[in-house]
């Protein structure tokens, strides 16, 4: 099992994350995965402010990567991975949507979910779930980061593109690894923890990606 209601501060989040490779924010129901709520210490509200308040330092000072990935979670992955998740989600093909969202954020740098919405004609309801389904894909292929949050009340997210966000070490890294090599140091990390037990369940997590 892991570790749960442990972590004090940033640095043993920081630690956790660093250990596991890949844990998601909050719990996935049905799966048994690293938390880093679940690994917080204190009642539901202090475990869901520090959890959340701790990923968000760590991503926005490039301690770590912060963006959907797992079961389409908020999931944190270390640096040390971050170059062979990089090199297996890069191949996902986009929508037309996720495309015209990249393309604006290549031309006009770091935008807000409002500054996008607005700019790019998703404003209302019935355009809220399509940019949603859009940005989501754009994370889980590693073409988008989150780099910071709007003041408040929006708080929303600001996004930029991976290639002007990320450290250009891993990034080059990433360029010279295989996508077999990928797979195997990803599956060789979840198996070491304990993330996924069994191989052929590694096999199944890495399905999810191409």
């Amino acid at each position: 099992m892991f570790e749960e209601d442990l972590l004090t501060n940033e640095s043993e989040a920081w630690d956790f994350i660093n250990k596991y490779g890949v844990v998601t924010l909050f719990p996935i129901k049905g799966r048994g995965f690293p938390s880093l709520y679940k690994a917080t210490r204190g009642s539901h509200e202090e475990k869901f402010k520090d959890s959340w308040t701790w990923a968000d330092n760590l991503a926005f000072r490039k301690q770590i990567h912060y963006g959907k990935l797992v079961h389409k979670q908020v999931t944190l992955v270390s640096l040390e991975m971050f170059p062979y998740f990089y090199r297996l989600c890069r191949e996902r093909r986009l929508s037309e949507t996720a495309q015209k969202i990249l393309n604006f954020l290549t031309e006009n740098g770091k935008t807000s979910t409002t500054g996008l919405r607005e700019s790019l004609g998703f404003k209302g309801k019935e355009k809220k779930s399509e940019f949603l389904r859009a940005i989501d894909e754009l994370q889980m292929a590693f073409h988008i980061a989150i780099v910071d949050r709007e003041k408040p009340p929006r708080m929303t997210h600001i996004y930029d593109i991976m290639e002007r966000w990320m450290p250009r070490n891993l990034l080059e890294k990433a360029e010279f690894v295989s996508k077999d090599e990928a797979k195997k140091r990803i599956a060789t990390k979840l198996l070491e923890n304990s993330v996924i037990p069994k191989t052929e369940d590694v096999k199944k997590y890495l399905n999810m990606h191409p």
